[in-house]
């Protein structure tokens, strides 16, 4: 039978098919093994643990193996010590094409070595520590978040790199990084609770911000057939959010010594409140126009998800009469994974997705953004 994709969010909540549990620490990592049923785990415990699925229906360790070292890497299905790196291993990626390691660091570093004769091959250090990767096989482009909130687009060669541009839009920490080779889109998820949409490929650099979690995001999966995004958090929160339709970018906030709506100076501006004889207000911000304004001039809030707002934002009184009642028709759902989601990996094709975290507890789970 032919398999029928749709392309909008299914209603269905995650069904619940497995709890895997035994880890004594963090589950930094939990990967599906393609076309089993098993799940391969990296915990800070210090081992790789293969589980496969009994006629019980239980998952059990059929391979267990504990390791020496304390570099227990995040996102991959291996464990190593990298020579390249001073401090802990934060992602690591290996790829076929170029038949490279890439890693990153604790230690503020990206390095790449050479699969085949196990040398390094270059390595480029940051200012902050680096905390996630991805990396496009075709055109040898490596994207590295950092906890400063910056993300650093790199060209790698043999023995040298060349910083590309360097993306500026979180205001915390990045966590999570996915790109999509297809559409050339890298997605970014952050300690700010924000996802964005860089798109890399053919609108310079056009940037969409996603606001629909209440904690830190910690995973990322774009799914291109759906054009569904799946955004995972801290506190077990998971947002599908469509993808497909048009969508509008946030304003940049502008900047004023009063407010640009009723004129009243902000505090800072000594000036005008000696002329004027008044205290000074804190300045806000319209998350839909971006003009600097007063509380008083923005006492509304609203959702508005054609920018990425499904939680209420503050808004200027202008802008609020302007949204419609269908401009607040949301445009993800959200979903209860109940239970800390530091990773997570999918299997569109069975329609499986696992994830895990801090708890030490690892879920598989059928997925809703898929339907056969």
């Amino acid at each position: 039978m032919a398999a029928e994709i749709h392309s909008r969010p299914q209603s269905s909540r995650p069904v619940l098919l497995n709890k895997i549990e035994g880890h004594s620490d963090s589950v930094n990592a939990a990967v599906l093994i393609p076309k089993e049923d098993g799940v391969i785990t990296v915990s800070e415990d210090r081992t790789i643990r293969v589980w496969l699925k009994r006629d019980s229906g239980q998952y059990w360790p059929s391979i267990y193996h504990t390791v020496s070292c304390d570099l227990i890497l995040c996102v991959c299905v291996c464990v190593c010590v990298c020579a390249a790196h001073q401090n802990r291993v934060s992602d690591l990626i290996f790829s076929l094409e170029s038949q490279w390691v890439i890693s990153t660091g604790h230690d503020k570093s990206i390095s790449w070595m050479s699969t085949q004769s196990g040398s390094m091959l270059g390595r480029h250090s940051f200012g902050s520590w680096a905390s996630c990767l991805q990396y496009d096989n075709d055109t040898q482009h490596a994207f590295v978040g950092d906890y400063s909130g910056q993300i650093t687009l790199l060209k790698l060669e043999e023995q040298t790199c060349s910083v590309i541009t360097t993306l500026k839009g979180h205001a915390g920490s990045v966590s999570a990084l996915y790109w999509d080779p297809v559409q050339r889109w890298l997605f970014s998820g952050a300690s700010d609770h924000s996802v964005i949409m860089w798109d890399i490929g053919g609108r310079q650099g056009r940037s969409l911000l996603l606001q629909g979690h209440h904690e830190k995001v910690q995973a990322l999966w774009y799914l291109p057939l759906t054009h569904q995004l799946l955004s995972c958090s801290a506190d077990g929160g998971i947002t599908v959010w469509n993808m497909e339709t048009t969508r509008e970018e946030a304003p940049q906030w502008l900047d004023s010594d009063s407010c640009q709506k009723c004129a009243q100076p902000f505090f800072w501006n000594i000036k005008q409140m000696w002329d004027s004889k008044t205290l000074g207000l804190r300045q806000h911000h319209c998350r839909k126009c971006g003009k600097a304004i007063c509380g008083k001039c923005s006492s509304k809030r609203s959702t508005y998800p054609i920018m990425g707002f499904e939680f209420q934002v503050r808004v200027c009184d202008d802008c609020y009469d302007t949204i419609k009642e269908e401009d607040r028709t949301p445009l993800a759902t959200f979903h209860e994974g109940k239970h800390n989601i530091a990773h997570m990996d999918m299997d569109p094709s069975r329609g499986l997705m696992v994830t895990c975290g801090s708890d030490r507890v690892v879920k598989v789970t059928h997925t809703f953004v898929l339907v056969f």
